[in-house]
């Protein structure tokens, strides 16, 4: 009988990091990813938000489990950062409606 939520635990593994090792390392994703939008303003010219930015890692992301795909491969930590990047976007957004 096939486990109804088998695969699922990945959310959980995404939120632990997020809230743990990766905002202790970084600080929290406001932080981190509107000193990212600065650091390729600088680069690039170009002005992007956090939550731009953000969204910029999910592409990379989505980019590599396309490949996965493509190549018969399964490499779950490429759904977990996923996952996670989109965590951390809410957490930017929460941070811009004023909810701590």
């Amino acid at each position: 009988m096939e486990q109804k939520t088998a695969g699922a635990e990945i959310v959980r593994e995404a939120y632990d990091l997020i809230v743990g090792p990766r905002q202790a390392e970084y600080n929290h994703p406001h932080h981190d990813y509107s000193r990212t939008a600065d650091i390729f303003r600088a680069m690039t010219g170009v002005s992007l938000t956090p939550e731009q930015a953000i969204l910029f890692m999910v592409a990379v992301k989505l980019s590599r489990i396309a490949n996965e795909f493509d190549m018969g491969l399964d490499v779950p930590d490429n759904t977990r950062d996923a996952i996670g990047y989109l965590g951390c976007l809410n957490m930017v957004r929460t941070v811009r409606r004023g909810i701590s």
